[in-house]
């Protein structure tokens, strides 16, 4: 499956508010996905490892659903080329002189 994909997503940065009401720390994804706790100025949060698991899900999914995008991307784009080509070879040529 999208490994690459899904590193992308995990990598990505993100802002987790301070419970205690100080400012907002900047982490990846992957910080909040995989650690048990993120402290910030004045709080920190202790994460639920089911929460945890349906986020490890979902980006899982949304890398398979890239994956497949590509591909169906990719098909579409070479059906189209065959229509182009399609209606070159299939019209009517008049050679003026």
């Amino acid at each position: 499956m999208g490994y690459r994909e899904e590193q992308e997503i995990m990598n990505q940065e993100v802002k987790v508010d301070c419970p205690g009401g100080g400012s907002a720390k900047r982490c990846k994804m992957k910080d909040v996905i995989n650690s048990s706790r993120i402290s910030t100025s004045r709080g920190e949060y202790k994460f639920k490892s089911s929460s945890q698991s349906k986020a490890k899900n979902a980006v899982k999914n949304i890398a398979k659903l890239q994956e497949r995008f590509a591909k169906d991307m990719e098909d579409a784009q070479e059906e189209l080329m065959e229509a182009y080509v399609n209606i070159l070879q299939t019209a009517d040529i008049t050679v003026k002189r």
